[in-house]
């Protein structure tokens, strides 16, 4: 990598340079056609592997069929019989400014976490910061195969913070919603003093750096948490969802306490329940629970990695699509998680798996319990078209299909750990590696080729995670470190009114 780009400390009268422009990507020419691949057709839960050629015009998928050829001048054409071809992953879930403590969080409980980085390392991070974690994280995103992704971006402690995560997301190049949260950290010298400020802001950011609902990157609202907040506070947050006409994005039924109402049944009487939803984790929930989001058509997804290791429950994805609900799945957090979604489906097929093995073994005996109930297509699916559904971009991508945006994955199908593959799918959700991941489309731009990212690109992104990273852990030790020690008082009494991740 090169050795010429500096830390990322970028002054906020040049946010504004990076707040509406798109990255500039290769675009390989303005009609490409990739020969001979083993194509994913339609929606993923189908399994339809195709021998075809995929020709792209201006970004979007123009052809799939077989015999294309190139008719005039200037059509590129590539040799992808080596390849299998993906949708590109869309995470249903995520807190990218997380990605400046990476490793912080993987022996927490939810308690430790929302104690260490919510209550304490969320008010010590700069705009820059949260530029940096963003950046970090989407470049990460995209390195591993996630083409989309929404940003439940919840440390906006200022204005600028607020236009710092735009500017990242909007210069790494992925696809996704970047979704305002509304939460209050805590700091001791607070910029916004009220539930209308922070409201006025986001209205400010829709107005300003989203020109139009149509663009690579789209404007949401990630309301206060319920447990936090409360249910008029609730209904504030998300009628201005309504007003700006966007999406919601919510940490919802992720609280376990004893006698605690279900805050979907809540949301329903008070109706703030409608379509454009997307109700993260949901673990607490039950039968009546996605019966009422399957009648409002709200969407959930799941993040099986925070959710198992860190004592929130088994992810829900499989039980709300059995019950109507479009489910996706997200990475969460860089403190804790990897980025990567082979790692997230395997994840969620062997948690649900369990769940429901279990029953069936301590009942019927291991020859009798029948067969699987949650397949590897299932997640495929979750983890493509169920979240593009679920960020309402499924015109744009989660599918291969003529007329979407080209976001592709393109897999060596010759992998060492892939080949011989009797079952593609199989073989992809239970084998594959990012190392396995070739090249990267998004919208027609080739983002990673050969498996390898833009060198600048990477490099800045690093320097930018590593900067901010040493400044959170010289600031921390005013309060005990990035393991601050927990008062007497934040304990059985209060944890549960923590929030999720």
């Amino acid at each position: 990598m090169s050795g010429t780009i500096q830390p990322i400390l970028i002054p906020s009268k040049q946010w504004s340079a990076l707040l509406r422009g798109q990255p500039k990507g290769r675009l390989v020419g303005t009609r490409t056609i990739y020969t001979g691949a083993l194509v994913l057709v339609g929606d993923p839960r189908n399994g339809s592997f195709q021998r075809l050629d995929v020709e792209v015009v201006d970004g979007r998928i123009s052809q799939l069929a077989e015999g294309l050829s190139a008719t005039s001048e200037g059509v590129e054409v590539f040799d992808a019989s080596w390849a299998w071809v993906i949708p590109g992953f869309v995470d249903a879930h995520h807190h990218m400014w997380q990605a400046t403590m990476r490793g912080l969080t993987v022996d927490f409980t939810l308690s430790d976490y929302v104690w260490t980085i919510r209550r304490n390392h969320s008010g010590i991070h700069r705009a820059v910061d949260i530029y940096n974690g963003t950046l970090g994280a989407a470049v990460a995103l995209i390195d591993s195969g996630t083409t989309c992704s929404v940003d439940y971006s919840h440390s906006i402690l200022t204005p600028e913070h607020a236009d710092a995560g735009v500017a990242a997301i909007n210069e790494s190049g992925i696809r996704g919603v970047w979704c305002y949260g509304l939460y209050d950290p805590h700091t001791a010298k607070p910029y916004f003093i009220s539930v209308e400020q922070r409201l006025e802001d986001a209205r400010r950011v829709r107005s300003s750096l989203f020109d139009t609902s149509a663009g690579r990157v789209r404007f949401g609202i990630a309301p206060t948490e319920m447990s936090l907040a409360g249910i008029e506070q609730a209904a504030q947050e998300m009628v201005l969802g309504r007003e700006l006409d966007c999406l919601i994005h919510t940490h919802t039924n992720a609280r376990w306490k004893p006698g605690y109402p279900s805050e979907i049944k809540q949301l329903a009487k008070a109706g703030l329940l409608w379509s454009h939803q997307l109700h993260s984790h949901c673990n607490t929930s039950d039968a009546e629970d996605f019966a009422i989001l399957a009648d409002h058509g709200a969407k959930v997804s799941s993040t099986p990695e925070t959710e198992l290791n860190m004592g929130m429950g088994f992810p829900i994805a499989a039980v709300a699509d059995r019950a109507g609900v479009v489910a996706g799945l997200g990475a969460d957090i860089q403190s804790n998680n990897s980025p990567d979604m082979f790692t997230t489906m395997r994840l969620m097929l062997a948690g649900e798996r369990a769940r429901t093995n279990q029953r069936a073994l301590e009942q019927e005996g291991i020859y009798d319990m029948g067969g699987l109930e949650l397949r590897a297509a299932d997640v495929m699916h979750y983890a493509t078209l169920g979240g593009a559904i679920g960020l309402g971009l499924e015109d744009e991508c989660g599918s291969i299909e003529v007329g979407k945006a080209a976001d592709l994955l393109f897999i060596r199908s010759t992998s060492l750990n892939l080949a011989p593959a009797v079952d593609p799918l199989g073989a992809i959700v239970m084998g594959a590696r990012t190392s396995d991941i070739d090249t990267v489309l998004i919208g027609g731009e080739v983002v990673k080729q050969d498996g390898a990212m833009r060198a600048d690109l990477v490099d800045k992104a690093i320097r930018g995670l590593q900067e901010s990273g040493s400044h959170i852990v010289k600031e921390s030790q005013v309060y005990g470190g990035m393991t601050p020690p927990q008062p007497d008082w934040w304990g059985a009494a209060t944890a549960g009114t923590g929030s999720p991740s």
